[in-house]
Order: C-alpha cells, then structure tokens, then sequence
C-alpha cells in the first residue's frame, strides 16, 4: 500500500519521462506514442471525459477532444488497434446555473442535486440539460478531425457497467477508506460506504448516506444537506446496480479505466496534485479494481484574452464560435503546436491572432517546399513545422500547395472594399497580386471565399478598434499637417501616376521622398494615414495603396 499514492505517481512520472532520453521528438505525441508502445497491449483505448454541466469551449476541446484524438490517430497510423473515447459524464450533480443561461432559476432549483441528465432542456428543443449542452460539441467533433465514439456515464450506470466496481467498492470499503486517508490526508469514519445512491424520493444522490451493505442490498438516508440542495430524508433499501447507485468522483474515475480498459488520458493539472485525484485514482485502480492505470499526462489551461476559460460562467469560446472566425485546423495547429504541460496564452482581440495563422501558413509553406528533402538536410525548426502541419489536417492533403491569403491581409481587404461581394472580391485580390499563387483551381477558389468569410466576421465580432478603418472618400476636415508632410504627399501622388509600382519599390520610394522633403518617415507614414483613414497608423502603405487605386490615392493626396 505504501507504494502506492503519490510515491508512485512521482516515480510512475519520472519513469515516462526518462523513456528515450537521446530522442529529440519534433511533436510532443511521438514520445506518447513511444511510451505506449512499449506496453504489451493488442488494443489502446484513448479516453477524454467531459461533465456537461455548462459550455463546451475551446480549452476543454484541448485535454478532452483533441490530445486524444491526437494520440489515437497516431497510433492507428502506426497500424496500432486504438480506440477513442469521449466520455459525457451526464450522472454528474446539477449544481448551479451557468452564467449567459437565461431560465427561470426559481423553476429549475427543484433540480438541483438530481443527475444533469434529469434535468430539462434550458432551451426548448431539446431533451435535456446535457442534450442542450452537449450540442455543442457532438456534431462538430468530426469537423475538428476527431471521431470518438460517444459514451454516457449515464447510460452506462443504467446498463449496469459499473455494477461490479460498485460491489467491489462496498465488499472492500475499509481498504478504500485507509488508501484514502494515506493519501489524501483526510479521514473517512470507520464504517464509512464510499457510494451513493439515487434517493427513491427526491431524486438526488449527493444527499444520501448509506448506512449498511449486506452483500446484496444497501440501507441509506437522505439527509445530507449540501450547499445546492437540501436533503429529503427519506430512508431506503435497495439494491445498488443498474443506476441505482453511483460512485463518488475519486472512485468513478478509476472504475471508469476499469470498465473501458482505459490505456491513456489526459486531464487538467489540478487532477495531478499531490494527494488529487490523479493520485487516488491510480491507487484505486490498482487495490480495489485490480487492473493498472492509464499513462497520464496532465494538461495546463487555455487563457483567453488574460483570462482561463469556465463554460459555467460564460466566458468561452466554443466550436462553433471558432468556425465563425477560423478555419478548424487552426485550433488543431495550436493544440499541437504546445506541450500538454505548456500554458496557451491565446489572444483572439490582438495581434496574436494573426500570428498564429502566420505560423500555420508557415508551416503548410515548409510541408510543400521541403517535404521530399531528406531528414538530415532539414532544420529542425522545418522538420518540426512539417510534422505539426500533418497533425492540423483534417482531410487528406493536397498535392500541390494551396492558395494563401494571410488572415491580417484578409481583414485589410474586407475594410478596403467593404460593400464588394465576397466572390467578387477574391478575384480581384488575385488579379492584384495579393494571393501567392498564379492559378487558382476550385479548392484554391474555395479556400480563398472562406477566408475571406472569416476575417468578415472576425472583423464584425472580435476586432479592436485599432485594427478597424474606414478608407476616406475625401481629406478628412480639420487635419493639420506641416507644409513638408503636405509636399512629401504630393510628391507621393506624382510619382504613382508616373508608373506601374511594385509594393517593394514603392516602399522604398516613400523613404526617398522623406529624405528629399525633409519629413521624419514617422511623420510622414502618421500623414499618409490620416488623409486615407483619418487615423495615425494602419496597415502596410504600399500594398495598401496599391490595392485601393493608385488613382484614388494620388487624388486625395493632391487634394491636402
């Protein structure tokens, strides 16, 4: 028993990560995968669990949909039996209303303590409160690239799978009550029955008490009063199978690897605490299910915009909110571009944004262009982008490298030509040189019309306003610029009509007229903007210029 706990967890820690020490892995899954090969198993069963007691958001897609997708996907590409698992733990309490839901709270406290999976719809249309919110989720887990098999805790409580681990929690109820002290530090009274069951009268379960085991059936009371729900207190009898009855957090877990065969999952790194229920879990697994527990590795949270997501208090991102904005095989990119153990700092309001898009295009640039070289004339840095990008995808890849349109391009083209058709738009971002490709054929067409969709609605929803303008139709009224600024424009106008420019020549023109005219180039960019957007910064002047019209600019700049 002294082995077990977090003496083992730590050693059980030390031991995976020292496997392979000499191997420089490129994706963090590869030394998962490495770890799980070396277990002597015909079949590897990939799990992530969610409680659908609020919003299904981006972070918890991170430890719960996409590590195992990842890793699953991995292994079956190493022709490894594997099968993954996204585990809806619907028997959980329903214990508070999240933020954002508008319901009748009065109405629905009658429900509180009772499984989610008892409790209505808070939107009509549904079943349920876990239909409701698992909506957000179910149907889009393919279009992230995932394909899990869907299982209810509910489902399987009433079918009776955890009907043995919960005889064989009650038969060996002091050995879990001692594990339980030596590892959480916390003690249980002696004669305490680690399980509770569903209380025939009102409903709920983490009310109840039982209070004698027979072999055969149970002896409660419901007089466990919470802070969400008040105990009954009825007294009963019954027989502890079939849904009945459940398992408490610490115990349901572990006799959830028992009932799948659980060989990997991930979790949040509160679970890894000493003493949390990582620690417990792989006790119990071990003296009281007898089987051994899963490779775990913990995962850091997901902050947005400086604050970790909470699908109970409204301040998600959810699967749908993120197709609104970017393609999904952005998420997978971020996901697996970061260790599990790594923070991801995610801005969706700056220019962080941007950045991430950058560097998946990066990344799909270094899969086309170095793929076929050999993995000794690679960089590192390439190789690793190579890697990550075949992780991101979704559907199989192309064979000729797509159509790019950078997403901060995108944002500035929708603002440029804001009452221009989408499609109409494409081909002129094309005709003017923008896309780095020649020809576009129908997927390039395609790809170029939804990024375009996107950055629109980025634009519309997410933005800040430093990034907004408006292109001026005239010189905006009361600017003041010095004379040397009004001159280094005009000279600007009159070299635009002399010739056909190149964005990088042109660039490079501007910084001989400042130095002709005696203008600071910061003074100079801060008045060209001024008279384009009536603002002191924006984006880059010469595509910029280029794609508004030469003529257009040369008139306004005139006109100063």
């Amino acid at each position: 028993m002294n082995n077990d706990g977090k003496h083992s967890r730590n050693k059980e820690s030390d031991n995976q990560q020292n496997k392979n020490p000499e191997l420089d892995y490129y994706v963090w899954v590869e030394k998962v995968i490495d770890i799980l090969k070396e277990k002597p198993l015909k079949k590897h069963v990939i799990d992530g669990m969610w409680t659908p007691s609020g919003f299904f958001h981006i972070g918890n897609s991170r430890a719960e949909l996409l590590i195992p997708a990842f890793v699953a996907k991995r292994l079956k590409e190493e022709g490894i039996n594997a099968e993954h698992n996204f585990i809806i733990d619907d028997f959980d309490d329903f214990d508070k209303i999240p933020a954002g839901i508008d319901v009748d709270e009065k109405e629905f406290e009658q429900y509180l303590g009772k499984p989610l999976k008892d409790v209505p719809s808070p939107v009509k249309g549904f079943k349920s409160w876990v239909d409701y919110f698992a909506d957000g989720v179910v149907p889009l887990v393919k279009e992230f690239g995932a394909e899990p098999v869907i299982r209810s805790s509910y489902s399987a409580y009433k079918e009776g799978l955890y009907d043995d681990a919960i005889r064989a929690v009650l038969d060996k109820a002091e050995e879990v009550r001692k594990l339980w002290k030596e590892i959480t530090k916390s003690d249980k009274p002696k004669g305490w029955l680690p399980v509770m069951t569903v209380c025939e009268n009102c409903g709920r379960s983490s009310t109840t008490k039982v209070t004698s085991w027979d072999g055969e059936y149970v002896q409660y009371i419901c007089n466990q009063d919470r802070d969400y729900a008040n105990a009954c207190k009825h007294e009963g009898k019954v027989k502890p199978a079939k849904g009945r009855a459940k398992l408490p957090w610490r115990l349901h877990w572990p006799a959830t690897w028992k009932i799948y065969g659980t060989t990997f999952e991930t979790g949040g790194k509160d679970h890894f605490a000493a003493g949390s229920s990582v620690d417990t879990g792989r006790a119990f697994c071990r003296h009281i299910f007898n089987c051994e527990p899963p490779f775990q590795t913990p995962a850091e949270f997901l902050v947005v915009d400086g604050k970790k997501l909470s699908g109970s208090s409204g301040n998600v991102i959810s699967l749908r909110d993120w197709l609104d904005f970017a393609e999904p095989e952005l998420l997978r990119f971020m996901m697996i571009s970061y260790k599990p153990q790594t923070v991801i700092n995610f801005d969706l309001h700056s220019n962080k944004f941007f950045l991430l898009a950058d560097r998946y295009e990066e990344a799909e640039r270094a899969y086309f262009e170095k793929k076929d070289e050999k993995e000794t004339a690679l960089e590192k840095r390439d190789r690793q982008l190579i890697e990550l990008y075949k992780f991101s995808q979704i559907k199989e890849i192309t064979d000729k490298m797509p159509m790019q349109l950078d997403y901060s391009n995108a944002v500035i083209a929708m603002q440029t030509f804001p009452n221009m058709q989408i499609k109409e738009l494409a081909e002129i971002l094309h005709a003017k040189g923008w896309i780095r490709k020649k020809t576009l054929n129908a997927y390039d067409k395609e790809r170029l019309v939804k990024r375009l969709q996107l950055a629109k609605n980025w634009l519309e929803k997410y933005a800040p306003e430093d990034v907004k303008f408006v292109v001026q139709e005239k010189v905006p009224e009361g600017l003041k610029l010095t004379q040397k600024e009004k001159e280094a424009l005009h000279e600007v106008a009159k070299v635009l009509k002399d010739k056909e420019w190149e964005q990088q020549d042109l660039f490079n023109e501007f910084y001989n007229i400042c130095q002709k005219a005696g203008v600071k180039n910061t003074d100079f960019f801060r008045a060209a903007y001024n008279v384009l957007l009536n603002k002191d910064r924006g984006p880059k002047l010469a595509p910029f210029i280029l794609a508004l019209g030469k003529e257009k600019v040369a008139g306004l700049f005139e006109d100063v």
